[in-house]
C-alpha cells in the first residue's frame, strides 16, 4: 500500500461535473476526465487520511472486496501521480519546504 498523505496538485483547475471529475493541467494545456471510480478516489483525497482509508471507502461504496479496492486505489494513485495531478505531502515539503 502507498504510504503518506496525497493532495491535489494546487496548480491544477478541476471541477466535478455530473459525478465525473474534469482536471485541467494548465502547464501542458491538457484536460483529464476521470471515470466514476477515479473520480471517487480523487474526491476522497482531501478528506481521507490515507490511501488505505480511501481503499476502505471505495470497497464500501462499490461493494467490492477489500483487496480489489486496494489494488484499484494503488493503481489509480500511481497513475495520477505519474501525470503530476497528485502530490505527496512529504514530496511537496522536500521540494518546496
Amino acid at each position: 500500500m502507498i504510504d503518506g498523505k496525497l493532495l491535489h496538485n494546487p496548480l491544477l483547475a478541476w471541477r466535478e461535473i455530473q459525478g465525473a471529475v474534469v482536471i485541467i493541467s494548465p502547464e501542458e494545456s491538457v484536460v483529464h476526465e476521470l471515470n466514476e471510480t477515479a473520480s471517487f478516489i480523487w474526491m476522497q483525497l482531501n478528506s481521507a487520511g490515507s490511501p488505505a482509508e480511501i481503499a476502505a471507502l471505495l470497497a464500501a461504496e462499490y461493494d467490492v472486496a477489500a483487496e480489489v479496492a486496494r489494488a484499484d486505489t494503488e493503481e489509480m494513485i500511481a497513475h495520477l501521480e505519474a501525470k503530476r495531478l497528485l502530490l505527496r505531502t512529504s514530496a511537496w515539503g522536500a521540494t518546496h519546504g
